[in-house]
């Protein structure tokens, strides 16, 4: 077979031809990931063995009278193993395209051819394969001399020889021999064509039973792909989402005699007292100095003033002056040892008041 015929624009390739020449380009393909590996050197090796692919293709088509928009069934599929081999690394996805191109190829190996041409190994068109058959034959064929004597011919004189009965015998065996040859290529003809007419006229059950294996395949490949939740990702996650939620502060409260509280949250220390009514409202923010001024700093009765940060109106009427973690110690020594605070227009008597924090050991710690 001259290599000329494979890449033939014009020509016609019967079923056989065909299909082999489709099955040994996916076979090339699958062989060459041993040779450079699932890497993109194989777009090179596609870019040889698609132009073979293609022309056997439309040569098909045109031995089977049909348009040229069907090379679609044997390159897309083509495309998509060569996809999956390069990124995608998937066999149950590789193995499902490697179905579709096989379907693809079988539909049109069974399509009948429009006309009855001589094909040479399958082939049919310009590049003549047969003119080498001559030549060769010539080369091999032998002629057999008789040997003659004084110019008569010595199987003549020797017509009692029972060789020429012998050899007319040997001729008769190899023509019938010749001739069964014949009838089981007839017979085998007989069979593939039988077999082709029982496929095209079952053709819609059968595309069904394909198309419904392939969508099986297509979705169980897809569906191995996506990636299983494991109990590391779960705790991984979990330990992303934690720091979004503040874990609740533990606070601890201690009530002093004159009617307000102070409270520890962590080390930040809050004056609480009752008294405002109202909606919940921020009433003094140190960072914007906006609000109540007369909320504006916590004095004592010896001058000594500390800043809060915030003052808020709470939905329960209580009413909270939050200060500085900086200052936490220093207002509580203050709370034991003097007479009496202000913040808000409101006067606290501290009488008492060393023995109420005393009795918190929170609060003890700092004393």
């Amino acid at each position: 077979m001259q290599l000329k015929s494979f890449l033939c624009l014009v020509g016609l390739d019967n079923s056989k031809r065909f299909a082999s020449i489709s099955g040994l380009t996916y076979l090339a393909l699958l062989l060459s990931v041993a040779l450079v590996g699932p890497t993109a050197a194989l777009y090179f090796v596609a870019l040889l063995l698609a132009p073979v692919l293609a022309l056997t293709t439309l040569r098909r088509l045109r031995d089977s009278g049909k348009g040229p928009q069907l090379l679609a069934l044997t390159l897309l599929p083509f495309l998509l193993v060569l996809v999956t081999l390069v990124h995608i690394h998937s066999v149950m996805l590789l193995l499902t395209f490697v179905l579709v191109a096989a379907l693809a190829v079988g539909y049109l190996a069974i399509l009948p051819a429009v006309t009855s041409v001589n094909y040479v190994q399958g082939y049919s068109g310009p590049v003549d394969m047969r003119s080498v058959q001559p030549a060769t034959a010539k080369a091999n064929h032998r002629v057999r001399v008789e040997p003659t004597l004084g110019g008569e011919d010595v199987a003549a004189n020797l017509s009692d020889n029972p060789e020429p009965i012998h050899r007319s015998e040997q001729s008769e065996q190899t023509r019938d021999t010749s001739i069964d040859q014949r009838r089981v290529r007839d017979r085998n003809a007989f069979d593939a064509s039988q077999l082709q007419k029982v496929l095209l006229t079952n053709k819609k059950p059968l595309l069904i039973t394909a198309a419904s294996l392939v969508v099986v395949m297509l979705v169980t490949s897809i569906w191995s792909l996506i990636p299983e939740s494991t109990p590391d990702d779960e705790s991984a996650e979990q330990i992303q989402t934690e720091p979004a939620t503040k874990p609740q502060a533990t606070r601890v409260l201690t009530a002093m005699p004159d009617g307000f509280s102070l409270v520890l949250e962590d080390e930040v220390l809050i004056m609480r007292w009752l008294g405002e009514t109202g909606a919940a409202e921020q009433l003094w923010s140190l960072a914007t100095a906006k609000g109540d001024k007369t909320c504006s700093g916590l004095r004592f009765n010896n001058g000594t003033e500390y800043r809060p940060m915030v003052v808020d109106l709470l939905a329960d009427s209580a009413t909270e002056a939050r200060f500085s973690p900086l200052d936490t110690e220093a207002i509580i020594i203050d709370m034991a040892r003097r007479g009496n605070v202000s913040v808000c227009g409101y006067n606290f008597s501290l009488k008492g008041s060393q023995a109420a924090l005393g009795k918190v050991a929170e609060f003890r710690r700092y004393l």
